[in-house]
Protein backbone atom coordinates (compact mmCIF):
# COMPACT_ATOMS: atom_id res chain seq x y z
CA UNK A 1 0.00 0.00 0.00
CA UNK A 2 1.42 3.09 -0.62
CA UNK A 3 0.04 7.05 -0.89
CA UNK A 4 0.72 8.76 -4.78
CA UNK A 5 0.54 11.67 -6.20
CA UNK A 6 -1.85 11.54 -9.19
CA UNK A 7 -1.36 14.26 -11.94
CA UNK A 8 -4.64 15.18 -13.50
CA UNK A 9 -6.92 12.74 -11.13
CA UNK A 10 -9.70 14.98 -9.72
CA UNK A 11 -9.26 16.20 -5.78
CA UNK A 12 -11.50 13.91 -4.16
CA UNK A 13 -10.18 14.75 -1.29
CA UNK A 14 -10.32 18.27 -1.39
CA UNK A 15 -14.21 17.68 -2.33
CA UNK A 16 -15.37 15.58 0.04
CA UNK A 17 -13.41 18.30 3.10
CA UNK A 18 -15.21 21.11 1.82
CA UNK A 19 -18.36 19.23 1.88
CA UNK A 20 -17.67 17.98 5.46
CA UNK A 21 -16.31 21.73 6.44
CA UNK A 22 -20.09 22.94 5.08
CA UNK A 23 -21.84 20.44 6.98
CA UNK A 24 -20.25 21.07 10.41
CA UNK A 25 -20.40 24.88 9.69
CA UNK A 26 -24.39 24.67 8.91
CA UNK A 27 -24.64 21.94 11.88
CA UNK A 28 -22.95 24.72 14.46
CA UNK A 29 -24.71 27.68 13.23
CA UNK A 30 -28.08 26.01 12.91
CA UNK A 31 -27.45 24.05 15.95
CA UNK A 32 -29.05 20.82 14.23
CA UNK A 33 -26.69 18.60 17.11
CA UNK A 34 -29.20 19.98 19.83
CA UNK A 35 -32.83 19.09 18.24
CA UNK A 36 -35.01 17.77 21.07
CA UNK A 37 -35.91 15.13 18.51
CA UNK A 38 -34.74 11.90 16.61
CA UNK A 39 -34.77 12.35 12.46
CA UNK A 40 -32.83 8.48 12.41
CA UNK A 41 -36.10 6.21 10.89
CA UNK A 42 -33.85 3.06 12.18
CA UNK A 43 -33.55 4.34 15.64
CA UNK A 44 -36.90 5.61 15.44
CA UNK A 45 -38.46 1.95 14.76
CA UNK A 46 -35.84 -0.05 16.40
CA UNK A 47 -35.03 1.52 19.49
CA UNK A 48 -31.39 1.46 18.63
CA UNK A 49 -28.68 3.48 17.44
CA UNK A 50 -28.14 3.29 13.34
CA UNK A 51 -24.62 2.70 12.45
CA UNK A 52 -24.39 6.34 12.01
CA UNK A 53 -26.03 7.49 14.62
CA UNK A 54 -24.17 10.50 16.73
CA UNK A 55 -22.57 11.69 13.12
CA UNK A 56 -24.18 15.13 13.60
CA UNK A 57 -23.45 15.54 16.97
CA UNK A 58 -20.04 14.92 15.79
CA UNK A 59 -19.97 17.71 13.45
CA UNK A 60 -21.47 19.41 16.24
CA UNK A 61 -18.51 19.18 18.80
CA UNK A 62 -16.12 19.22 15.83
CA UNK A 63 -17.49 22.29 14.62
CA UNK A 64 -17.01 23.72 18.02
CA UNK A 65 -13.43 21.82 18.44
CA UNK A 66 -14.20 19.66 21.06
CA UNK A 67 -12.41 16.59 20.29
CA UNK A 68 -13.15 14.55 23.07
CA UNK A 69 -16.98 14.98 22.83
CA UNK A 70 -17.20 14.58 19.19
CA UNK A 71 -15.23 11.14 19.81
CA UNK A 72 -17.33 10.01 22.40
CA UNK A 73 -20.03 10.79 20.01
CA UNK A 74 -19.36 8.48 17.33
CA UNK A 75 -15.86 7.23 17.48
CA UNK A 76 -16.09 5.67 13.36
CA UNK A 77 -17.65 9.21 12.78
CA UNK A 78 -14.95 11.43 14.08
CA UNK A 79 -11.86 9.07 12.80
CA UNK A 80 -13.76 10.02 9.35
CA UNK A 81 -13.61 13.39 9.69
CA UNK A 82 -9.90 13.54 10.80
CA UNK A 83 -9.40 11.06 7.74
CA UNK A 84 -11.34 13.20 5.05
CA UNK A 85 -9.36 16.36 6.56
CA UNK A 86 -6.12 15.14 5.99
CA UNK A 87 -6.80 14.45 2.72
CA UNK A 88 -8.15 17.28 1.74
CA UNK A 89 -5.23 18.96 3.19
CA UNK A 90 -3.12 17.05 0.91
CA UNK A 91 -5.27 17.31 -1.97
CA UNK A 92 -4.95 21.27 -1.38
CA UNK A 93 -0.92 20.88 -1.23
CA UNK A 94 -0.82 18.71 -4.61
CA UNK A 95 -3.39 21.15 -6.70
CA UNK A 96 -1.41 24.15 -8.25
CA UNK A 97 0.74 20.80 -9.82
CA UNK A 98 -2.65 19.30 -10.42
CA UNK A 99 -2.13 16.43 -8.93
CA UNK A 100 -4.34 14.68 -6.04
CA UNK A 101 -3.37 12.17 -3.41
CA UNK A 102 -4.32 8.54 -5.04
CA UNK A 103 -3.66 4.94 -3.01
CA UNK A 104 -2.29 1.91 -4.19
CA UNK A 105 -3.37 -1.54 -2.54
CA UNK A 106 -2.12 -4.63 -3.96
CA UNK A 107 -5.43 -7.01 -4.41
CA UNK A 108 -5.17 -9.14 -1.43
CA UNK A 109 -4.36 -6.66 1.19
CA UNK A 110 -7.73 -4.60 -0.26
CA UNK A 111 -9.85 -7.54 0.45
CA UNK A 112 -8.13 -6.97 4.80
CA UNK A 113 -8.75 -3.92 4.25
CA UNK A 114 -12.38 -4.29 3.64
CA UNK A 115 -12.87 -6.98 6.13
CA UNK A 116 -11.24 -4.66 8.63
CA UNK A 117 -13.37 -1.88 7.78
CA UNK A 118 -16.27 -3.81 8.30
CA UNK A 119 -14.89 -4.65 11.56
CA UNK A 120 -14.44 -1.12 12.28
CA UNK A 121 -17.94 -0.38 11.39
CA UNK A 122 -19.48 -3.54 12.92
CA UNK A 123 -17.65 -2.68 16.72
CA UNK A 124 -18.60 0.89 16.39
CA UNK A 125 -22.02 0.27 16.06
CA UNK A 126 -21.63 -1.87 19.77
CA UNK A 127 -20.31 1.08 20.82
CA UNK A 128 -22.88 2.94 20.33
CA UNK A 129 -25.47 0.56 21.42
CA UNK A 130 -23.56 0.29 24.20
CA UNK A 131 -23.77 3.54 25.23
CA UNK A 132 -27.15 4.43 24.18
CA UNK A 133 -27.15 7.12 21.86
Amino acid sequence: MRLVARPGAPPLGLVFGGIGLLGAVAVGLLRLDRLPLTLCVFKGLTGLPCPTCGSTRTLGRLAALDFAGAWSQNPLASAAAFGVAAWALADLVLLPRRKALGLEVDPRLGLALRWGALLLFLANWVYLVAAGR
